[in-house]
């Protein structure tokens, strides 16, 4: 029997236990899991309440809790700041060792794609440390698209790192698009649907 478990919208209280989460792939005695994240140190727990702020002010970031614990998060950003890249957006998304492995990413990624799809957005890019194959896996399992290498990247824990770079288109791109609006002004009854088949879906995994 499923345990209760939500999908919902993060919120800068929830930055204790996403910080708590992501830390590790910053910082740990696993190179592989710490060549993740290339920050060198962990942020601060006002700067990434800070960062849950100014995320969300313009898109969605998502949460996936059980019987009120966060298993894992995802957010997006824009891919560059530039006016004409509005339409592209970076992904990321982090998962406690307890949510990996269950489904919940993909639950994760079309909740806040369905969402991007709203806002206008139209190609989501994906970062990813070369070796990182569970990620790049999962991503081309949700329809990204590996599309190139980029070598020597970041040096972290006494290496050079490559990066590998995967998109997805998330809609046609239209002959004269309009402006994108920020997730707070898409149609709130348009939101809660979304939630609500995230939610849909997640009852149907084996938790």
């Amino acid at each position: 029997m499923n345990k209760k478990i939500c999908v919902r919208a993060a919120v800068p209280s929830d930055a204790d236990r996403l910080l708590e989460i992501y830390t590790p792939f910053v910082i740990s005695e696993d190179s592989s899991l710490s060549n993740v994240s290339f920050e060198l140190e962990a942020p601060g727990l006002e700067e990434f309440r800070q960062r849950i702020v100014d995320i969300s002010a313009q898109f969605p970031y998502l949460v996936v809790e059980q019987d009120g614990k966060i298993l894992g998060y995802v957010y997006c950003h824009p891919y560059r700041e530039r006016l004409a890249y509005q339409w592209a957006v970076e992904v990321t998304i982090y998962l406690a060792p307890a949510g990996q492995g269950k489904g919940l990413g993909r639950v994760l990624y079309e909740a806040m794609e369905k969402i991007l799809c709203l806002q206008g957005v139209t190609v989501a890019y994906s970062c990813i440390t070369l070796g990182n194959e569970h990620s790049i896996k999962m991503h081309e399992a949700l329809g990204y698209k590996l599309i190139g290498t980029f070598h020597y990247s970041g040096y972290k824990n006494k290496q050079w790192l490559d990066t590998v770079w995967l998109e997805k288109l998330l809609q046609p791109c239209p002959p004269n698009p309009q402006n994108i609006i920020g997730w707070r002004q898409v149609p709130q009854a348009a939101l809660a649907k979304i939630l609500q088949q995230a939610n849909a879906s997640i009852e149907k995994l084996q938790l």
